[in-house]
């Protein structure tokens, strides 16, 4: 990655002194950002730009250059691709269009691309992509001139699957204060994916951010091994968030688990900020860049009532409280003043106080007395108090700096000079409240998850792989319940029958009263065929029961296998809750929980993780859930034990970790009381490898 991003020797192909030719362009950035290193030019006919000369042979420059950026037609690419090989040149930026992304073709010169790589050891960017910016060696590859003025250096690095997000991001980081190191953009990638480049930016001393933005995620387990175990923030902008699969599902959490939910609940896991656009990415970068938030109590410091009060609901939506200020601080503060005029409240409204000075001396008074977790200091002012106003943020930038505090500066102004005051004071001004709290959110977030980790983290990266595969494809109550059993979840007895008889004399072995259940890989949902009896008292009612159940599978079943059902024990009443499991096509083996019965698609109160679960992800799972007041015992009803469900799902975890093969496992319900937790449905379903 150092070649690419730092290279020492750089030779662009496809170069022409037309002004229309778009490689000559990344000359022209290469020189505008001042790269020091050594620049060559290769084209169909000798020339010259910017005053690098042309050759018209790849064969033309000196061998084992770091880099080479190529922008030429699709089907040229290979061969010069082979050409840099010869020449031991190894890392490679591929900028041309019409690759995977464009046609059948397309896609077969892919392929020639990474045989070729594996041939000569080439690592490259790309195809289909706007390249690479390293703002501390002058390295500026897009094919589009690109202006220094406009940017600003600063702590955050950007990998982007999109070019023209990249530029995006490469300008609004550097306008809303926060400035960019390293910026790539990763196309296709068909070599180098995210987890590469994430890998690189985290080791990278300058890098103190790193922010990305993916259509698609390569290796999800990857990403969230990279993230556990990062000493820096990752935010992703995931767009293209539509659903994994389409068609009908098996299983309820098939059905219920949607690609953006998983990435939602692998982001959570891993400690990664999942920014919902351009403008939340640009406010959580700026709360990143200031001192750490370390808590929820929150000072609110406004000259204007209304924008108090506006801030104050925003902050509970964020998670913050607002202490109560102290009498000693109050009178502290009215010290500063000849009168009473303000009220001792948080918000502190200081709308009569037209002193900016006194609001410095007020926030470091605030500072010493109180030491907030974080300040917001919302600022409302005019044309002819804006350079009072500059004054003030300059001295707030300094007391950031000496008591290492965060504090959102948040400005609300018809003055144009938001830039102007983040360059002077290094922080990042905000110009909304919104983006302030969220940005102060994200902080804290970051640093609750980091002190959240576990001395000894689950690895997302190792799935074991079973030897034996079985040809079944659907796991019937029985086979599943079974394996739920040898995981070590609890399973409500029961036993097999195929006629009314043998149904009556499980039922006396088992205990009266019992469940009855239709045992069949096609009537998945049992209700919905009058496939259940519930609570039969006697030998009469599990007969007559057996008769019509078997009746009715005879009249709508094309299996081959004997007819059968279930024999159950009635479990005692308690909370009906559902455990699922799924194989995710980007993250592995993902399990559900919720709220179970007959209606869970209906009302949806479900949460995901990744596998495997610690003990931490389990408990959050299960305080996840909207109906999650229940499992605290109501109208008299008894506390669940909640170790049991949590035991539960650890197990869970486990079986769906060590059987890669089983795509789909729903445990539906699980009941759980005070005494513990059983399982008494369940179904699955396995694939071949």
């Amino acid at each position: 990655m150092k070649r690419i991003f730092s290279p020492e020797s750089i030779v662009v192909i496809g170069v022409s002194e037309r002004p229309d030719n778009l490689a000559r362009n990344i000359i022209g950035n290469l020189r505008t950002f001042r790269y020091q290193g050594d620049l060559y030019a290769v084209g169909l006919r000798e020339g010259e730009v910017y005053g690098i000369p042309i050759v018209d042979s790849l064969g033309m420059v000196p061998d084992d250059l770091d880099l080479a950026v190529i922008l030429t037609p699709a089907d040229t690419v290979p061969a010069l691709m082979d050409t840099c090989g010869r020449k031991g040149i190894q890392r490679l930026v591929i900028e041309s269009a019409g690759f995977s992304e464009f046609s059948d073709e397309g896609r077969r010169l892919e392929e020639q691309l990474l045989e070729i790589a594996r041939k000569w050891n080439i690592r490259f960017v790309g195809p289909n992509c706007i390249s690479v910016i390293n703002l501390e060696t002058g390295v500026c590859l897009p094919f589009g001139p690109i202006s220094p003025e406009i940017l600003r250096k600063g702590p955050a690095s950007v990998v982007a699957q999109s070019g023209g997000v990249s530029l995006t991001y490469l300008g609004l980081l550097s306008k809303t204060g926060v400035g960019v190191n390293k910026v790539v953009s990763i196309g296709n990638k068909t070599d180098l994916d995210e987890t590469d480049y994430l890998t690189y930016l985290l080791d990278d001393e300058k890098t103190e951010i790193v922010c990305l933005y993916l259509e698609s995620i390569s290796d999800g387990r990857r990403l969230m091994d990279l993230a556990r175990s990062s000493s820096k923030p990752i935010v992703i902008h995931k767009a293209n968030r539509g659903k994994a699969s389409h068609g009908v599902a098996f299983s309820h959490t098939a059905a219920l688990a949607d690609d953006d939910r998983i990435v939602d609940a692998a982001f959570r896991q891993a400690g990664i900020l999942r920014a919902q656009g351009f403008q939340d990415m640009a406010a959580i970068a700026q709360g990143l860049s200031l001192p750490p938030v370390q808590g929820n109590e929150l000072l609110i410091i406004s000259r204007s009532g209304g924008h108090a009060v506006s801030a104050a609901d925003t902050a509970e939506r964020h998670g913050f409280q607002l202490p109560p200020l102290p009498d000693s601080f109050i009178a502290a503060v009215r010290t500063l003043f000849s009168a009473d005029v303000i009220a001792p409240t948080n918000p502190l409204d200081l709308g009569v106080i037209y002193d900016f000075q006194l609001y410095a001396q007020i926030v470091e008074q605030s500072l010493q007395a109180l030491s907030p977790n974080a300040v917001l200091l919302i600022n409302t002012y005019s044309q002819h108090e804006a350079d009072n106003a500059r004054q003030l943020a300059r001295r707030v930038g300094e007391i950031v700096r000496e008591m290492g505090y965060p504090i959102a500066v948040c400005n609300y102004t018809d003055v144009d000079d938001i830039q102007s005051t983040q360059n002077e004071i290094g922080y990042p001004v905000f110009d909304d409240i919104h983006s302030a709290l969220r940005g102060l959110a994200s902080s804290r977030d970051w640093n609750v998850s980091v002190r959240n980790r576990r001395a000894i983290t689950p690895s997302y990266s190792r799935i074991k792989i079973p030897e034996d595969k079985s040809d079944e494809r659907i796991l019937t109550a029985d086979k599943a319940l079974d394996f739920c059993e040898s995981y070590g979840i609890p399973v409500a007895q029961w036993e097999i029958a195929h006629n009314p008889e043998e149904a009556v004399k499980s039922a006396e072995r088992i205990g009266f009263p019992v469940a009855a259940k239709i045992l069949s890989s096609e009537m998945i949902h049992k209700t919905d065929y009058g496939g259940i009896g519930l609570k039969l008292a006697n030998a009469i009612e599990v007969k007559l029961k057996a008769q019509e159940m078997l009746n009715r599978m005879a009249e709508s079943s094309r299996e081959a296998q004997p007819l059968a059902i279930m024999i159950q024990e009635m479990v005692h009443e308690g909370v009906e809750v559902i455990l699922g499991g799924k194989w995710d096509p980007h993250f592995g083996p993902v399990v559900m929980f919720g709220l179970g019965g007959i209606h869970v698609e209906i009302y949806d109160d479900v949460t995901f993780r990744v596998a495997p679960l610690t003990d931490f992800d389990a408990r959050s799972m299960i305080e996840d859930v909207k109906g999650a007041r229940i499992f605290e015992g109501y109208r008299g009803t008894a506390p669940i034990n909640r170790e049991s469900l949590i035991q539960a799902l650890l197990s869970l975890s486990q079986l769906m970790v060590e059987n890669p093969n089983i795509v789909e496992m729903d445990i539906n319900p699980l009941i759980v009381t005070n005494e513990g937790a059983v399982a008494v449905d369940a179904r699955g379903k396995i694939v071949y490898s």
